[in-house]
């Protein structure tokens, strides 16, 4: 993210050592801690990280519930990565103890269910990946704790619709990727108020229109990602006026089989299709 900044962190490497819990022994001044590809099914109460521990790998082990997971002293980690294990809740303030929390990774798990206070206590959170897990629904009331959020991935997913004003509460949102969800079409005020938004992904859906109007409420939409979707007809006006946008993907689009001139009126900054 724009705010994400980048320094030499030192790393400890526990990867793939067929690990049941997390090494008691660490060095005190340990930054990274990469535990993938083990057999962990739980962080203890014991579990005391070192204090300048900022970075924490457990993606790939064998996590199944959020209430096996103590983070209660983890105040000072920046990023935390749960992807691949076999989450299938998260369950209220479930990450309260990540106060400074900024990159949650948590896609790729069996997820049907958040609690509406989940992420209670990550205020700080900028990017957070729901993708690939089993959500059937979208709640805004998910992200009321988390309004400095500024990368969503929730994309392949069986989500039956967005409602309106999903994401109302994410005023900083800058991307959006809803990739892969088999949606058929997006109401018209589910953008409303996202005005940092710049860049949305509906890569690999089954709308068979532009959603013309809920995008454009999207004042600053700069990147549109619609490649993959079973549009027939792009009509005039669809893109018309959308002052900021410098890319549109409307490839791999096999039944597509008619462009209007004037779809793209006044694209002023569009640099690539």
């Amino acid at each position: 993210t724009p705010k994400s900044i980048y320094i030499e962190a030192l790393t400890v490497d526990c990867n793939a050592l067929h690990l049941y819990n997390i090494p008691g022994r660490l060095p005190a001044n340990t930054q990274v801690l990469l535990l993938q590809g083990n057999n962990i099914e739980e962080v203890k109460d014991a579990d005391h990280f070192p204090a300048n521990l900022t970075g924490l790998d457990l993606s790939q082990n064998n996590l199944s519930s959020m209430i096996n997971i103590n983070f209660t002293n983890s105040h000072q980690i920046l990023s935390v990565y749960l992807e691949e294990n076999r989450l299938v809740e998260l369950t209220k303030e479930c990450f309260s103890g990540l106060k400074n929390l900024q990159e949650l990774y948590i896609n790729h798990n069996l997820i049907s269910t958040i609690s509406p206070n989940a992420f209670a206590g990550v205020g700080n959170l900028l990017r957070l990946h729901l993708n690939s897990n089993r959500l059937q629904v979208v709640n805004s009331q998910w992200f009321e704790a988390t309004p400095r959020l500024e990368i969503l991935m929730i994309g392949e997913n069986p989500i039956i619709k967005i409602e309106d004003m999903n994401f109302k509460p994410l005023i900083n949102l800058r991307s959006l990727v809803l990739a892969g969800i088999n949606l058929t079409d997006i109401p018209d005020n589910a953008f409303t108020g996202l005005e940092n938004l710049e860049s949305i992904s509906f890569y690999d859906n089954r709308f068979d229109n532009v959603p013309s109007v809920a995008l454009q409420k999207v004042l600053n939409l700069k990147f549109l990602d619609l490649n993959k979707n079973p549009i027939r007809r792009i009509q005039r006006g669809d893109f018309s006026n959308m002052l900021r946008l410098k890319e549109l993907g409307i490839n791999n689009m096999p039944e597509l089989v008619s462009i209007d001139s004037l779809a793209f009126e006044n694209l002023l900054d569009l640099r690539k299709i």
